[in-house]
């Protein structure tokens, strides 16, 4: 029983361990990193340096985003310390 007991934990530890190893990007420092709902699923953006300060500029252009994609793009813009439009 105790031996039972200390492999599920054993199991429980090691899939703790992996999903921290591998946890997704983040934005940040001037990097945007952005799962946004696309026409056939989910589109990713990862974008750094020019081309994600210039998506942000254009985040809540008409036409550029869905309402709900720009919110989502213009929050991760503020994360990275991007300015948005």
């Amino acid at each position: 029983m105790i031996r039972s007991v200390l492999g599920v934990m054993a199991v429980i530890v090691v899939a703790l361990v992996i999903s921290l190893a591998t946890a997704g990007t983040s934005s940040g420092h001037g990097c945007i990193h952005a799962t946004i709902p696309g026409a056939v699923g989910a589109q990713e953006i990862n974008q750094c340096g020019a081309q994600a300060r210039a998506t942000c500029q254009g985040a809540e252009q008409p036409g550029a985003f869905t309402p709900a994609s720009a919110a989502v793009v213009a929050s991760e813009c503020r994360k990275a310390g991007l300015p948005v439009g």
